[in-house]
């Protein structure tokens, strides 16, 4: 994938091309944090205890194909 970056005052251009692979590796935590479930807190407290995020801990990014 091609990215143009263009400078405000120069007008200068750089091209950038990115995998598919690097996109991923460079996105693959942020991606991560998108998976997330709906716990509620308990009663009236603040108290969160679902433990989603210790399952979604263990998920890994695949490899695109």
């Amino acid at each position: 994938m091609k990215f143009v970056f263009k400078h405000s005052r120069t007008q200068d251009i750089i091209e950038l091309n990115v995998s598919d692979r690097e996109i991923q590796n460079i996105l693959a935590d942020n991606l991560r944090d998108r998976l997330t479930c709906d716990c509620e807190s308990v009663g009236e407290t603040n108290c969160v205890d679902c433990n989603c995020e210790d399952y979604y801990d263990e998920m890994e990014l695949q490899e695109r194909k």
